[in-house]
């Protein structure tokens, strides 16, 4: 009996030790999570880490300028936290509880999932060699001339291909195969480019072609491609420390690339590993005696559509059934519905949706869904766009009478100009001294649409003869000013617009500023006091949501919080 009752106890006593170190562990844990938090409403939360994410993007997306004072993390910690109480709004409103609040969300967890699957598992393993940065490097240093022929599909880019073998030129195809005058005119030609500027794999084949060479088709994402290089230039010296300077930019760059052709080379290997049943035969037909109840996704369409497990397609073991089906579409946009208007882009949109149900459920069978930086970046995405629901709530409250827009155009008349319009043609070139020689020629006489085609690196001004077409002379951002002074037929300096990319323009036509009538302001002066109204009611409800869920900001911790970059 003694026995029996120390036993007893020595186990009652290993299990208070247990909870007792439960219990601490969650204390410590709370008191970890207390000591990080910044800002808090209805349980969610910004700490420090999320706060310091925060500001180190600000800071890099502003150039690396931000002065870490107080204000300035204040004015941070504002615009992160306000996302938080707006989406609390939105939830008061009942706004997550409406159809398509439920369908964003899943629409969310789809895309998140779908990322992290070929992310974590397809692309995991991609590196970057020293010789492609080198072979990048001199891409980078290099420009190209081109032509091609292009074709929709790969039965007839292969026509093409017979035709070209069998003694037609380029200059023939290009007659046939291009709508647009420029490419049919001169042989397809594409103008000069250099890396980072057309289809990865039209560059990739391009870049590997000498003078003269044709390439065999080539798939873009467009459709596909025979390729012609008919010139190169490179840069004729290139220095190792130029190529060290660039190391760190060309890996991330390279990395990029790499990681983008390892996502289509996936695409295309699922299309091509796709099964479908007959069955899709028969799902077109019921789309197609009623498009407009299935771009809608009306009830009854839906609702009439075969449900259940009947399988409509296979990849390898993975099977697309009708409720997959069904489920794919409800959450897709009614732009990509919008897409299917025959039966061959209703199997483009029936593959997409496959490959979409094929990623995710590779994402729940990998564990991604348990992940919880994969479940805070969900619903981060979810607050977001509970944020914006609750802003558009805002700016439906409000409205504008005819006396308050009239009042309003009165009081700021000089917001309310039209500015200069122009319209300009331009010259793109790769240097300054290349430049100055192409706006010597302009100045000498030789015609601007002469010197665009010869010189331009701009393949789409090309087809305009480098006329950009009337706009508002707001549209060319830091080029304003300068571009404003130009008269018709004036010719400007050479201007830097990036690095190893500069432009010379010659105005063509000038529409000058001027200020409106009220008739023609109001619909300015209307969105002008909306967004007016939006900021001051968007402020007041921040503050009125705030009050009602307890918000907590943490400013004396916010003060002492030292950012390290």
């Amino acid at each position: 009996m003694q026995i029996q009752l120390f036993k007893t106890n020595k186990v009652l006593r290993a299990t208070c030790l247990i909870v007792a170190l439960l219990y601490l562990a969650n204390c410590q844990s709370q008191v970890q999570e207390t000591e990080d938090l910044l800002a808090s409403i209805n349980e969610l939360d910004i700490n420090i880490d999320h706060f310091e994410n925060a500001y180190k993007e600000y800071y890099y997306r502003t150039g690396q300028v931000l002065n870490p004072d107080i204000s300035t993390k204040k004015a941070i910690l504002d615009a992160e936290f306000d996302t938080y109480v707006l989406a609390t709004y939105a939830e008061d409103l009942e706004i997550h509880k409406s159809d398509e609040a439920i369908v964003e969300k899943q629409r969310i967890e789809r895309r998140v999932l779908n990322e992290e699957y070929l992310n974590q598992i397809i692309l995991s393993g991609i590196e970057v060699s020293d010789q492609e940065l080198q072979e990048y490097f001199l891409r980078f240093n290099t420009q190209i001339r081109a032509s091609h022929i292009y074709a929709q599909t790969e039965a007839g880019i292969l026509e093409f291909k017979d035709r070209l073998d069998n003694g037609e030129t380029f200059d023939d195809l290009a007659k046939e195969a291009f709508r647009n005058e420029y490419l049919s005119e001169n042989g397809g030609d594409i103008g000069w480019f250099t890396t980072d500027e057309l289809d990865i794999a039209f560059e990739n084949s391009a870049f590997g072609l000498q003078i003269g060479e044709v390439s065999e088709p080539v798939k873009t994402v467009q459709g596909y491609s025979l390729i012609k290089v008919t010139d190169r230039v490179s840069k004729p010296i290139i220095t190792e420390y130029e190529f060290n300077q660039k190391r760190a930019q060309l890996g991330t760059y390279v990395l990029k690339k790499k990681r983008e052709l390892k996502t289509r080379e996936h695409l295309d290997q699922f299309i091509n590993g796709l099964q479908f049943d007959l069955q899709v035969d028969e799902l077109w037909e019921n789309v197609n005696q009623n498009l407009i109840g299935f771009r809608n996704r009306d009830i009854e369409f839906v609702s009439n559509l075969p449900r259940g497990s009947r399988v409509l397609a296979t990849y390898g073991d993975i099977e697309f059934t009708s409720s997959d089906f069904i489920e794919e579409l409800t959450i897709s946009s009614d732009q990509v519905v919008g897409f299917v208007v025959d039966e061959s882009s209703f199997k483009e949109f029936f593959t997409g949706l496959a490959y979409r149900n094929y990623l995710y459920k590779e994402s729940i069978s990998n564990g991604l869904a348990e992940q919880e930086l994969v479940s805070e970046s969900i619903n981060e995405t979810y607050y977001h766009y509970l944020s914006r629901e609750a802003e558009n709530a805002l700016r439906d409250q409000i409205s504008n009478t005819p006396a308050e827009l009239y009042n309003e155009f009165l009081a700021n008349r000089s917001n309310f100009i039209k500015p200069l319009e122009a319209n300009f043609a331009r010259v793109v070139v790769r240097s300054k001294e290349e430049a100055e020689r192409v706006r010597n020629l302009i100045l000498s006489g030789t015609d601007f649409s002469e010197v665009v085609d010869k010189y331009t690196v701009n393949n789409e001004d090309r087809f305009t003869n480098g006329e950009l077409g009337l706009a508002s002379i707001k549209e060319f951002g830091y080029l304003e000013l300068q571009l404003s002074k130009l008269e018709v037929g004036d010719i400007s300096e050479v201007i830097q617009y990036q690095e190893n990319e500069f432009h010379i323009y010659k105005c063509l036509y000038r529409v000058e500023s001027k200020a409106l009538i009220f008739s023609e302001a109001s619909s300015y002066v209307d969105d002008f006091l909306t967004k007016k109204k939006l900021k001051e009611l968007r402020s007041e409800t921040i503050s009125d949501v705030k009050k009602k869920h307890n918000a907590f900001i943490d400013l004396k911790k916010l003060e002492e919080l030292i950012i390290q970059i």
